[in-house]
């Protein structure tokens, strides 16, 4: 992927997540295995690429276009045999791509979700991790991006070359969104396109032969051309603080309910030596979007340089009711235990 993106602020919490499997874990493999199969995308050199697509109607494997944007060529493979995709319905903007593929009309469709992510949910993540046989990682909803009409999910589900256009699915085995991409600075963060869009494009009629894609992915653009969101942790991650700042306020002016633009000045308040202002801008994206783990974490953090130990404790409590691995990360980036439950740091 071309752009290397992390949050500073988030990086223990990731560095934490995708706990170890367990029979969930396990059953979801089990169960879904057979709706998520290995794409192969050759192009006009023969070049074959390796992905991952999710059965989402009869006949219909939903994939990321990035994978098969070059491709002449694109075959399903459905127990050992290769089935020919005869149409590419796709979404290029929003990197998604849906594959008429009449050979695998038996594939069991996944059940595609109709209620609204939360951010700390859990999530299982099934894909084709380089080209090997599908693997299953868990992790947490950290934040939901609004963008075209949908909440792009970003998430600590791993994932890597292989992986893109597999199935993100919540507790219940039900598609939440497709895995699309990774920004990487020392630790990933991983983005997923929502199953709204697929609902979308299963709308659309199936027309033309498989053949190079034109655009590119709004998540591959350069400068301000980068959806905000994106270009804000962008900068977060280059710890370009004065331009985080006037984006930040940029954003708000245009927008003062932007929860991740106030999150945003918060993390340049504070690491420009402003905590007071910083504290403010914490507690008004928390106010914005309440239960955000990744709100939560920052908020706690900069009442604890306060010296404010009741809200802390406050904050911590609500945090561990989101999500129990944000709040263990919180513990560890703090140096602190919850005296009253006698965790060991």
């Amino acid at each position: 992927m071309p752009h290397r993106l992390a949050s500073g602020l988030i990086a223990a919490m990731l560095s934490s997540a995708a706990a170890a499997l367990d029979q969930r874990d396990i059953a979801a493999l089990i169960s879904l295995r057979p709706s998520v199969l290995k794409v192969e995308a050759s192009d006009v050199r023969g070049n074959v690429g390796i992905g991952t697509g999710v059965a989402v109607a009869p006949g219909v494997i939903a994939t990321a276009c990035h994978f098969t944007a070059h491709a002449t060529s694109v075959r399903v493979v459905v127990n050992s045999e290769r089935m020919q995709a005869r149409h590419q319905r796709a979404q290029m903007a929003r990197d998604l791509c849906l594959l008429d593929v009449p050979g695998a009309s038996d594939v069991k469709p996944v059940p595609l979700r109709e209620g609204p992510l939360q951010t700390g949910e859990e999530l299982v993540a099934l894909g084709y991790i380089l080209g090997a046989a599908p693997r299953v990682s868990n992790g947490i909803v950290l934040r939901l991006h609004d963008f075209d009409g949908g909440k792009v999910i970003q998430s600590t589900t791993p994932f890597t070359s292989g992986a893109s256009g597999g199935g993100l699915f919540d507790r219940e085995g039900r598609l939440v969104g497709l895995m699309a991409f990774r920004f990487r600075s020392g630790t990933d963060n991983q983005f997923s396109v929502p199953v709204s869009w697929i609902r979308e494009g299963l709308a659309d009629t199936p027309e033309g032969d498989i053949a190079p894609l034109k655009g590119q992915p709004f998540w591959s653009r350069a400068g301000d051309e980068l959806p905000a969101f994106l270009r804000l942790q962008q900068l977060e991650a280059e710890s370009r603080w004065a331009d985080l700042e006037t984006l930040a306020r940029q954003r708000i002016a245009q927008s003062p309910d932007d929860a991740a633009a106030w999150h945003a000045l918060g993390v340049a308040r504070a690491a420009s030596g402003a905590p007071e202002t910083a504290l403010d801008a914490f507690v008004h994206a928390d106010m914005l979007d309440q239960g955000n783990p990744v709100f939560l974490t920052d908020l706690a953090l900069a009442q604890l340089r306060a010296r404010d130990e009741a809200a802390y404790r406050t904050t911590r409590a609500r945090l561990l009711r989101v999500s129990p691995a944000a709040a263990a990360s919180l513990d560890a980036r703090s140096h602190r235990c919850d005296v009253e439950q006698e965790h060991q740091c």
